[in-house]
């Protein structure tokens, strides 16, 4: 069995992944690795089973579309990612054939650090932490009121394994939780309410109740700007927006209006409509806004347990029984 990494072992992360597979122990013999078609030798090409994107480590899909013509035993493509909205439209323009590869991700190596974030940003709205660090500047003694998240609502515009994780940090410090799915799926107990896309005012309802809003959306065309103008024009004046899905999931435009026009609290990003977020945004001149660089999700242990994951799959792979993985992407949803 010959495995594909669409990577460049030649940087910092793909040296790291490079290592990281080794101590996996995986045969390097069954490997070969490029991130561009010159890379590749084309006679082992049509030997490939596997194929790896890691676009963290300099792959894009687009080389799998390059290399397609010659991929003639293909028959499964992981992601070192969770989100795989890039890759989807390079596979369907290629095909059906291309379209039945079994597709995999990472789904679940990052939810952890997500989480944790999120509980972060709530505390820093909360506690009110910009006022307190400005206090400090000027030394001032203001005693205040502290809020408490205890007995607020948090509502999750999508709730997979992002939102679970989150979910049960915020059960944990006593908070209601509200979560808005696309369809029905494990996990619907670590919510107070349930609502589903099926409904058209089931999300507005979760923008308007909910003093936090987390949109941990998957990118795609059914997802593009999920989160608009008549959401953002319906939240508290009190509430905080958090998104940790995919830029393009919301209307960037929109949600800058409410936040310049002071409309709901604040608001924290990790990922944005175009990235790098362009130097002329007016969210980065927003005292009411926190800005990751889509980097929330890089633990220490990221890399591994991203291999881990791979590993796990792997092995189900080779097993006599395979028929099937017991958890795809399914591609006509993208996630």
């Amino acid at each position: 069995m010959a495995l594909a990494f669409i990577a460049n072992p030649t940087t910092p992360a793909g040296k790291e992944l490079l290592q990281l597979v080794t101590e996996a122990e995986i045969d390097l013999s069954q490997c070969i690795w490029g991130s561009c078609l010159e890379d590749f030798n084309s006679s082992r090409l049509s030997e490939v089973t596997v194929l790896v994107l890691s676009q963290a480590s300099g792959g894009t899909p687009e080389v799998i579309g390059r290399l397609w013509p010659q991929l003639k035993a293909l028959r499964w493509i992981h992601c070192l990612s969770a989100g795989v909205d890039s890759l989807l439209p390079v596979l369907k323009s290629l095909g059906p054939e291309a379209m039945a590869v079994q597709v995999t991700n990472t789904k679940g190596a990052f939810s952890r650090s997500l989480a944790e974030y999120a509980v972060a940003v709530m505390m820093h709205f909360n506690k009110q932490i910009t006022r307190l660090q400005a206090n400090r500047v000027s030394r001032t003694w203001e005693k205040f009121v502290m809020n408490e998240v205890h007995g607020m609502t948090c509502g999750f515009i999508g709730f997979g394994d992002i939102g679970q994780h989150t979910a049960r940090l915020c059960r944990a410090l006593g908070m209601r939780v509200l979560a808005w799915r696309n369809r029905k799926g494990p996990g619907n107990e670590l919510a107070d309410l349930v609502s589903y896309a099926s409904d058209p005012r089931a999300k507005v309802e979760i923008f308007e109740k909910s003093d936090f809003v987390i949109c941990s959306l998957p990118g795609g065309e059914s997802t593009y700007h999920a989160c608009g103008a008549g959401d953002f024009a319906v939240m508290k004046p009190t509430a905080v927006f958090i998104s940790l899905g995919r830029g393009s999931c919301v209307d960037e435009a929109a949600l800058v209006e409410v936040l310049k026009n002071k409309k709901i609290l604040g608001a924290a990003l990790d990922v944005f409509e175009k990235e790098p977020l362009s130097q002329e945004s007016p969210l980065w001149d927003m005292e009411n806004v926190l800005l990751s660089p889509h980097n929330v999700h890089i633990a220490p242990t990221y890399r591994k347990k991203c291999v881990d994951i791979f590993v796990q799959k792997l092995k189900e792979f080779q097993s006599a029984d395979f028929g099937g993985f017991r958890e795809q992407v399914d591609k006509s949803s993208g996630y």
